[in-house]
């Protein structure tokens, strides 16, 4: 998949209401979004991402895509569980990997057009349904693979930390405040959110 059509469209619609976003677009002038084109990859990828650093989940994702090999389903149960922590994952984020694995094969889940034409809602309360795959992680689906323009993930520490640094100072906003702010930025959250994450971190957030 090619970058989102609406990225300029969402730029300058969110620069108009909100001149701290404009500012961030300015310092991240050649930053866009793609997505891996990748479902079961990204799901994974999110599950090893959960409450650790950028960082600490590309080591164990390296870790764990060298015993893999091809990212398939298949591939990923034919590895015992000890083999899968052994990569660095605790015991609820092997088993959660495992169960979406095994939600694929299920519904015989091979290709994009498994997600093609379905609205966010109804694939994000498929996900949810999958043990292991909470609010959050159906929200980096969206956000990641589908380039769903208007997520805001609330829970997110990232995103609560780079708008306490944008718009609080570095104070702690009340999180009144930040769903506040966040409301001025429909239909574009998600695009609002990416740069977010940009401003706090060197390395591209990309699930």
């Amino acid at each position: 998949m090619a970058h989102p059509e609406y990225w300029q469209q969402s730029k300058e619609f969110l620069s108009n209401v909100d001149p701290k976003l404009g500012k961030l677009f300015l310092e991240h002038p050649d930053y866009s979004i793609s997505s891996r084109g990748e479902a079961l990859e990204t799901l994974l990828r999110s599950i090893v991402g959960q409450q650790i650093s950028i960082q600490a989940a590309a080591s164990v994702w390296g870790k764990l895509a060298n015993k893999i090999g091809k990212i398939r389903p298949e591939n990923v149960l034919s590895i015992s569980f000890e083999e899968l922590k052994s990569c660095g994952l605790s015991k609820q984020k092997a088993q959660y990997i495992i169960n979406i694995c095994n939600h694929f094969i299920f519904h015989s889940i091979k290709s994009h057009s498994y997600w093609e034409a379905r609205s966010y809602e109804s694939i994000y309360e498929e996900l949810i349904t999958i043990k292991g795959v909470g609010p959050w992680t159906a929200e980096m689906f969206g956000m990641f693979y589908l380039l769903e323009k208007d997520i805001f993930p609330i829970k997110d520490i990232g995103i609560i930390r780079a708008m306490n640094q944008t718009y609080g100072e570095g104070e702690a906003l009340r999180i009144e405040k930040i769903i506040e702010i966040s409301e001025q930025w429909r239909p574009y959250r998600s695009v609002a959110c990416w740069f977010l994450w940009k401003s706090i971190d060197s390395e591209d957030v990309q699930y």
